[in-house]
């Protein structure tokens, strides 16, 4: 089963959809939406209109029996424009694979801008197939040295590289961004 396949699974047959749709309209975004998943990663997005610490409560037992996670975090924050939002993020393993699952309950617009950016890029590889190639394969080299994290480098490092510099190979891409931090 490849990749896109099983995070179809994830979404379908675990029913992670179809329960994140009882707390708010839900949004797949990030690298699936745009076809460039380089590893087992889910990016979600809810409106989270009506969230709530008792909602977040019942979603945690939800992920907690359905997919029994090696990590688990949930929790409600305040961002820089004032408002509340709500975060569940959990790594588990399907089919002897790990993967990362990443939902955030945000406003619309804020939402509107992540699908916005994610229409964008997608647009750009659509029809260009060397520059999907290149985008996947920097982030799975990356993967493979260990500078693809949150608190090291990120697909935004690496849309903007291949999209905006020109950059189309891992080693392009550490010479210019690595090597000058």
């Amino acid at each position: 089963m490849g990749r896109f396949e099983q995070a179809n699974h994830i979404l379908y047959d675990y029913g992670l959809l179809n329960e994140l749709n009882k707390y708010g309209k839900t949004h797949i975004i990030g690298s699936y939406k745009m076809n460039l998943m380089a590893w087992n990663d889910l990016d979600i997005d809810v409106e989270n209109d009506s969230m709530s610490l008792e909602k977040l409560h019942k979603l945690t037992s939800y992920i907690l029996q359905n997919f029994n996670p090696t990590w688990y975090e949930a929790k409600e924050e305040i961002n820089e424009q004032g408002n509340k939002i709500w975060f569940h993020g959990f790594e588990f393993y399907l089919s002897g694979e790990r993967w990362n699952t990443d939902i955030w309950f945000l406003d619309k617009g804020t939402i509107e801008k992540a699908e916005k950016y994610c229409d964008n890029i997608s647009e750009k590889v659509r029809n260009n197939e060397s520059l999907r190639t290149a985008i996947i394969e920097i982030k799975q080299d990356l993967i493979c040295i260990s500078l693809y994290a949150f608190d090291k480098f990120t697909s935004l490092d690496v849309y903007d590289a291949v999209l905006n510099k020109g950059i189309l190979r891992a080693d392009e891409f550490i010479e210019n961004y690595v090597e000058s931090n």
